[in-house]
């Protein structure tokens, strides 16, 4: 039997509430009230002494620890390509006991898997500084900041409301840039993630002719389709490190 009691309901509370309740009911009847009233008097006191034990012992009950708080969670924007771009190189290393050949295609997909999540980084830091600024409602105050100075007088009011809409314009258009690259960012991870996923098909294919062990198709076994597809994958790396540059100089 569990040994744990619920707030309000230990037997020391119960004891004292029924105690207290009959001796209610027994001062009841000796002060001549019926049966009927007594009765209904001492389940009264009763209840209310149940309910007083029952609010004191939940109100000195030490409080629930606070709960931990969750790990943040990759971008999901970015999550799922940084980890099919690991998956590809996780598979490129598989093949090297099979194929020696692909050790150094193996060694490069790791690094260039690695540098993927460092410029993914940038998606975080640009949804970060962003914080609420969007472009679209930047847009619209900067409109109605021009159409509130086109109606008023010459004088301080007027250029003041110029001076604000000129100001909220520069920053839309700042925001505007700063959504654009991370687009791209975005697109280029995508691509450069599905060439790594490409090369790693290649080397599954030359370890799949090389267990063959097929004569005529030993010397025709050609690493340029994977040499293709990593270069082309230090391409999207080149891209994306051009545009983390391009961050930099419109942060």
């Amino acid at each position: 039997m569990s040994t744990q009691r619920r707030a309000g309901t230990d037997p020391p509370g119960i004891t004292a509430a029924v105690l207290l309740g009959a001796a209610g009911a027994a001062v009841a009847a000796l002060a001549g009230a019926a049966l009927t009233t007594a009765l209904p008097t001492g389940a009264g006191i009763a209840l209310l002494v149940w309910t007083v034990n029952a609010l004191a012992t939940r109100i000195t009950a030490p409080a629930p620890p606070p709960p931990r708080a969750a790990a943040p969670a990759p971008a999901g924007d970015t999550g799922r390509w940084l980890a099919r771009a690991t998956a590809a190189a996780d598979r490129l290393a598989a093949h090297r006991a099979a194929e020696p050949q692909l050790a150094d295609a193996a060694a490069y997909a790791r690094t260039a898997a690695e540098q993927l999540r460092r410029r993914a980084r940038a998606v975080a830091v640009l949804d970060a500084s962003a914080g609420t600024a969007d472009s679209r409602e930047l847009r619209r105050d900067q409109h109605r900041l021009e159409k509130e100075a086109a109606a008023l007088p010459p004088g301080a009011l007027k250029s003041a409301k110029e001076s604000s809409a000129a100001a909220t314009a520069e920053r839309a258009a700042a925001r505007e840039r700063l959504d654009e690259l991370r687009d791209v960012l975005l697109a280029t991870l995508e691509s450069t993630t599905l060439r790594l996923e490409a090369a790693a098909e290649r080397g599954s294919i030359i370890v799949s002719l090389r267990a063959a062990g097929d004569a005529a198709l030993e010397g025709r076994l050609d690493l340029t389709p994977l040499g293709a597809e990593l270069a082309a994958v230090q391409a999207g790396l080149d891209k994306l490190e051009e545009i983390t540059h391009d961050l930099l100089g419109e942060g």
